[in-house]
């Protein structure tokens, strides 16, 4: 799961509508669309279709969560008998960059990284979430925007849960070589790791073991690493009167300078002025 790129996500929401049997009536059961301009992340809640995109053709059941993105021939399909109904939200996004605390907002037109077609028969807690939704954007009371973002990234959040544990149950033996890696990492951040002490901690070659390790975390071993040794950095200069010297050295930086540098550069604070912020 790529979550650099949720971590990023910075979402315009546009609008929240449903697609039901009167709307299904008024465009006799189809809709087309030859060129899509929006992004549209939706949830089946009742009846039955299919969806086309591209060349693609997937299932509308209750419970399925798929998404559009711009760019793309997209067409569903229902009947009068069973027709599909949804809620879809409309957005745009970009990918906010942060450089200490600068940050540069970079327009982005992709898919969100959690696949295009997924079902989520037992999560009752998404279909919640979407018809929340809806009904803020709807009824436009005070701060409904806010809301409904809110909501939308917690709809995020599930989906991403769901279709990580989907991929664990199906790559059970790499998701555990990572997570044995992440433990090793935690047990370790005061000392000299490499990226190839990692591999060979979880008997795999520095080459894969790297692939896969960002396949499910969405960053390297040794960037993922550099943020565990910073975040306990953060925790000993809040909670401890350490010199900058031995908080360097007590999270694996053998250079105080060095260590002090790249503080800086991820927070915006040197270590010294981050302890009395």
């Amino acid at each position: 799961m790529n979550y650099e790129f949720l971590n990023r996500f910075s979402p315009k929401l546009l609008d929240v509508v449903e697609r039901n049997a009167e709307y299904w009536d008024k465009f006799n059961y189809q809709l087309l669309r030859e060129h899509t301009l929006l992004h549209s992340l939706a949830y089946v809640h009742a009846g039955e279709g299919t969806l086309r995109v591209g060349e693609g053709i997937r299932p509308l059941l209750p419970g399925t969560v798929f998404q559009i993105w711009p760019g793309q021939r997209m067409q569903i399909d229902t009947d009068r008998l069973k027709p599909v109904c949804f809620y879809s939200v409309h957005f745009q996004y970009g990918l906010l960059h942060w450089e200490g605390v600068k940050g540069e907002w970079r327009e982005a037109c992709g898919p969100l990284p959690i696949g295009d077609h997924l079902n989520l028969l037992s999560n009752p807690e998404v279909e919640d979430v979407f018809l929340r939704m809806f009904q803020d954007w709807k009824h436009k009371h005070a701060g409904y925007e806010w809301q409904v973002r809110v909501g939308f990234l917690e709809a995020l959040r599930l989906i991403v849960a769901a279709d990580a544990k989907e991929i664990a149950t199906k790559e059970e033996g790499s998701a555990a070589a990572v997570r044995e890696a992440i433990s090793y990492i935690k047990a370790n951040l005061h000392e000299n790791v490499t990226r190839d002490d990692m591999a060979q901690h979880v008997t795999l070659s520095p080459a894969y073991f790297s692939s896969l390790f960002k396949k499910h975390t969405g960053t390297s071993p040794i960037q993922y690493l550099t943020r565990l040794r910073l975040d306990q950095a953060k925790h000993l200069l809040r909670q401890t009167e350490l010199p900058i010297k031995q908080v360097a050295e007590a999270v694996g930086f053998e250079d105080s300078f060095y260590f002090t540098r790249l503080f800086t550069k991820e927070t915006g604070i040197s270590p010294r002025n981050y302890r009395h912020a």
